[in-house]
Parts: C-alpha cells; sequence; structure tokens
C-alpha cells in the first residue's frame, strides 16, 4: 500500500509541476526582418546611379506574420558594396522614398565615399529621430504590403582605371516586428 502512495505522490507532484510551470503563451513574440536589396550603379561619367523598388511582402518573416502582427518598427540600415570597378570613390547620397517614389522617407550623404572600404564591413546609416518617425509612421500601416524605392548616387565619382564606373551594393534594413502568440 505504500508504494501505491509513492507512487502516486509521485505523479501527484510531477502532474502539479507540469501544471503550474507552464510558459505563458499570450506574450508577445519579437520578429528581427531583414530587408536587403541589391543596388547595381554603372556607368562612365562624373556619377552613377540606380535604384531598386521593394515590398514588406517580399520577405519570409513579414509574409509569414503578417496575421498576427501588431507592430513594426524601424532598428537601423547599412550599406556593403559587393563589388566595384578599381578604387572607386566618390560622393555618395542614399534615398529611400515610400512606394510611389516621390514621399522622401530618409537620406543618407557621404562624402568622400570610398568604396573599397566597405567591402568587409557595414556603412551604417545614422538617420535623424524625423527620419526614423517618418519610417516608423510609414510602417505603421503593417497590414497592408508597403513598398519603397531605394536610390543610390554616387557624383563626383573617379577610380584608379577612369573610363567605367561600377558599384554593386547590398542595402540591409532591419526593423522587429510584434507579433501576437497564436497558441
Amino acid at each position: 500500500m505504500k508504494k501505491i502512495y509513492k507512487v502516486l505522490f509521485g505523479l501527484l507532484t510531477i502532474s502539479s509541476m507540469f501544471l503550474f510551470s507552464h510558459c505563458d503563451f499570450q506574450d508577445d513574440v519579437y520578429v528581427n526582418l531583414d530587408m536587403d536589396t541589391e543596388l547595381n550603379a554603372f556607368g562612365a561619367g562624373d556619377s552613377v546611379n540606380t535604384s531598386s523598388d521593394f515590398c514588406l511582402d517580399n520577405f519570409d518573416d513579414y509574409s509569414d506574420n503578417v496575421e498576427n502582427l501588431e507592430s513594426i518598427q524601424y532598428l537601423s540600415a547599412a550599406f556593403f558594396t559587393t563589388e566595384e570597378s578599381n578604387g572607386l570613390n566618390g560622393n555618395l547620397t542614399f534615398r529611400l522614398y515610400q512606394g510611389d517614389g516621390t514621399t522622401l522617407l530618409c537620406e543618407v550623404n557621404v562624402p568622400d565615399f570610398n568604396a573599397d572600404d566597405y567591402l568587409d564591413k557595414p556603412l551604417p546609416f545614422d538617420l535623424t529621430d524625423e527620419e526614423i518617425n517618418n519610417i516608423n509612421e510609414y510602417l505603421a500601416n503593417y497590414k497592408e504590403n508597403q513598398c519603397f524605392k531605394a536610390e543610390l548616387i554616387v557624383t563626383n565619382v573617379s577610380d584608379n582605371d577612369g573610363l567605367y564606373f561600377q558599384l554593386n551594393g547590398r542595402v540591409d534594413f532591419l526593423a522587429r516586428l510584434k507579433v501576437s502568440s497564436i497558441i
């Protein structure tokens, strides 16, 4: 009889542990959304430029969670050189627009830009509070598939060859998705 009580007591203890030490599945979950876009600029003359369009639903982390999204918040952005003509340098301007291509969200200017400097490390974009607020206000309508237009311009461009200029790069935008738990 004592063995039965011990077994029952053990089962009761284990059951109590599972019952009272559960996870709260009502908590929100945060997911990082890495929105990267390729920008490939080339040409001859004293400037090169390019633009790229992208939308939130281009990224699985957004598409997979859109039904349970509570908010999206901008975290950071950076430029990476992926390929460039020999020693390309100049004055870099990056602009991010709403999908209509006319409403400017932010602009980053980097005088004396040297593409070689960002082959192995990022060029972080230091946005103003107003620019961050512009992006977050645009993202506030997160249930719609918000789209963006990214523009990259390098003026007063030169390199070691001097004939044809090429700058291939990637801009990474990092945002945080607040997702309500579905369990």
